[in-house]
């Protein structure tokens, strides 16, 4: 019986109670595919490679599925991967994976004799609360503003409506990160623990919008919702709200879209790109601004480290690689070793049949409208990323260029599309073959791809607007002639002299139309057909010479030009 006030011993069960005796090492320059068949004879769910080095056995069956089979075991596996000894106690095992840490191994003496995997334990996750943070972003402002105060209205009725539904729901990714780097707060994405289509329908019934449904995803967007006008909110507009359902992933080959089934929210948030994306804001009424961050993004937010959730990461889904670029780029964050080898490993792995063209063109237009596209691009080419559309020997010489032409162009009120100049850019001065295996793998055909392959005219173009004497009107001629995409890829290549032709011809030249029009020369007895084009360029051609007469003196002008029988 036990005695009232006895103080008794407690039990620490120690690192045995987390254990997993399955293992085999291996020598980390094995192969994947003889590093998967030895430990599968042998049963083990873990394979060590060294002394800081492992592999889930799981890990190494998608390693060899996706065609990495004859690379080094290690080039799979995780780095830094924690050892203990056999009398590590269980609270300090957890405490290390909560740390982050993937997987312990566990050591007697030299000998590994188990590991501790992560994904294999219940973790309680500690909570913290970013309720201030929440509803006062901005720091160095203490008035809130509406913007906030309809972001926290919002949150707090998706709560509500989370907890009426029974299914608990969370703010997660860049809503969560910029809240806690400083940065203004993106647009807002949901997951739930429940119906995400549903919620998104009884959500856009608070705030207005439109829904848009991805049902083969358990994802919906809402467009156009507006915060009430009471409370001093005055029906601000909310911007894109996005919800999903919180799922697991399975991408059946390297680089396609994944199949997906529902899931608890740690399985949802591992299944994400990195760390700094995988925290999540509770948002029910009694844990309102509580954060969940069970893969260490706080941590590496403080470090400014952006660090890839797991070593294959970048080999299932090969985009996250230009996500890399724009989040290292746009936060200031750098990669940490194991996910520039990841990045590696998937650049390497020779194509990638499921990813289509489509989805990577799309990434290449969010990389170019980045604030600082030009050094995404650089981090792409360092990577050698461009090897993912079949752009070998990219180089970043012309992009400062096409970043001084876009600077330009958009205080000159010119549209250019800087996804075009981006890649215009990286694929001067190669061969003409490559360029069209580039454009061949991004799958771009019709006028986009007509305007690209105009680029490779740029050379003689530039050679051409580089002569002394020009007129005017002879540079528009050459322009005219030119595809646009020729005109900007010649900018790139040019000297200073071109450079100014092509920006009088953009600005102002291509705007310079007669002021009689093709029925005001059929009146004054130009012959109909050719002879009509032929009256208007000459009638072009004189104001672009600095000829800016009225409407009498054109119609003189065609008069003599007809008595003369001149053509253009």
């Amino acid at each position: 019986m036990a005695k009232t006030g006895h103080v008794y011993p407690q039990v620490e069960p120690g690192i045995a109670a987390l254990m997993d005796a399955r293992v085999v090492t291996c020598a980390p320059a094995l192969s994947v595919a003889r590093a998967l068949a030895r430990a599968r004879a042998v049963g083990a769910t873990v394979v060590a490679l060294g002394p800081a080095r492992a592999v889930r056995v799981s890990e190494l069956a998608r390693a060899a599925a996706w065609g990495l089979d004859r690379r080094p075991a290690a080039a799979v596996a995780w780095r830094d991967v924690p050892s203990v000894a056999t009398g590590a106690s269980e609270i300090d095992a957890r405490r290390r994976l909560l740390a982050g840490a993937p997987m312990l191994l566990v050591r007697r003496g030299a000998r590994v004799i188990g590991a501790v995997d992560r994904a294999r334990i219940d973790l309680t996750l500690p909570e913290s609360s970013l309720l201030t943070r929440l509803e006062h972003p901005e720091a160095a402002r203490p008035q809130r503003n509406k913007l906030t105060d309809a972001r926290v209205w919002l949150l707090r009725v998706a709560g509500k409506i989370g907890e009426g539904m029974a299914a608990p729901a969370y703010a997660v990714g860049g809503l969560v990160r910029d809240l806690l780097t400083g940065a203004r707060p993106a647009d807002v994405d949901l997951v739930v623990e429940g119906d995400g289509v549903a919620f998104a329908r009884r959500l856009a019934e608070e705030i207005g919008g439109t829904v848009l449904v991805h049902r083969s995803f358990g994802t919906a967007s809402i467009e156009g919702g507006r915060a009430p006008a009471g409370a001093g909110l005055d029906g601000v507009a909310l911007g894109r709200v996005d919800v999903a359902s919180a799922r697991r992933e399975h991408y059946p080959a390297a680089g396609a879209l994944p199949e997906v089934e529902p899931a608890n929210l740690l399985e949802d948030l591992r299944r994400r790109d990195f760390s700094v994306n995988a925290m999540a804001l509770a948002l029910s009424p009694d844990r309102f601004g509580r954060l969940l961050d069970p893969l260490g993004g706080q941590a590496d937010i403080r470090c400014r480290r952006l660090r890839a959730l797991h070593p294959l990461s970048f080999v299932e889904d090969p985009t996250r690689v230009f996500r890399a670029a724009r989040y290292a780029t746009r936060l200031g964050f750098r990669p940490d070793a194991a996910t520039v080898a990841a990045i590696r490993l998937a650049v390497e792995r020779p194509g990638y049949v499921a990813l289509s063209g489509r989805r990577l063109w799309h990434e290449i237009e969010l990389a170019a409208v980045e604030p600082r596209a030009r050094l995404v691009f650089e981090l792409l080419v360092r990577w050698k990323a461009t090897r993912l559309w079949n752009l070998d020997g990219a180089s970043p010489r012309h992009l400062p260029a096409a970043e001084q032409l876009e600077r330009w162009a958009k205080s000159a009120g010119v549209a250019v599309d800087p996804a075009e100049l981006g890649l215009l850019a990286l694929t001067l001065g190669r061969p003409a073959e490559v360029f069209e295996r580039s454009l061949d793998r991004l799958a771009l055909a019709g006028e986009p791809r007509a305007r690209l392959e105009a680029g490779v005219l740029a050379g003689s173009l530039a050679r051409r607007l580089e002569a002394e004497r020009l007129s005017p009107s002879t540079v528009g001629e050459l322009l005219d002639a030119a595809p646009e995409a020729a005109a900007l890829a010649a900018w790139l290549r040019g000297g200073a002299r071109a450079r100014r032709r092509i920006q009088w011809y953009l600005a102002h030249g291509r705007a310079v139309r007669p002021r009689l029009t093709g029925r005001d020369l059929l009146a004054l007895g130009v012959p109909g057909g050719p002879r009509v084009g032929a009256a208007l360029g000459m009638l072009r051609r004189y104001r672009l010479d600095g000829g800016a007469g009225s409407v009498a003196e054109e119609r003189e002008l065609v008069k003599e030009w007809l008595i003369s029988g001149k053509e253009a």
